[in-house]
């Protein structure tokens, strides 16, 4: 019998650790990635992706731009949010106050499109990420392969 007990607990740990300790917001995929062009001159355009990893892989995470959902981010995935100019904060929805994940602030100009890529930080009871600004070269190589997607 105790063998049994401890099996059981074994498996909802793990079912635990590989499904996340979060709900993350549903998205559909709304297509392929086109280009960095920003096709709206009074708006800038920010791009947040996730390389496709096995780590991880279980895990969605929620894209927050100035406190406000924005997307969320499967494995392989891209989100593209157009937004007025200003200074934007740009945030995994973890517990980043508690120092679990960290996001960037970035000075959006009308016209302009931003890319950013959020990386995975491993800790034992909380999933957390980063998302930090990257090179429009590095941007545009990660991100032909991934999936858009979109809050459903």
């Amino acid at each position: 019998m105790k063998a049994s007990a401890i099996k059981v607990v074994t498996v909802a740990l793990l079912a635990v650790a590989l499904t996340g300790c979060e709900i993350a917001a549903r998205v559909k995929t709304s297509g392929a990635y086109e280009g960095l062009t920003n096709k709206d001159p009074s708006k800038g355009q920010v791009f947040v992706y996730r390389e496709k990893a096995f780590a991880g892989s279980a895990n969605q995470y929620d894209v927050m731009l100035n406190g406000a959902l924005v997307g969320s981010l499967p494995n392989g995935s891209f989100i593209s949010v157009m937004i007025s100019p200003g200074q934007t904060k740009v945030e995994p929805r973890t517990l980043t106050s508690f120092g679990f994940g960290k996001g960037s602030t970035i000075n959006v100009e009308a016209g302009k499109s931003y890319c950013l890529q959020l990386t995975l930080n491993f800790c034992l009871q909380c999933k957390s990420a980063d998302i930090n600004p990257v090179s429009t070269e590095q941007c545009e190589s990660d991100i032909k392969s991934l999936e858009r997607v979109v809050l459903e």
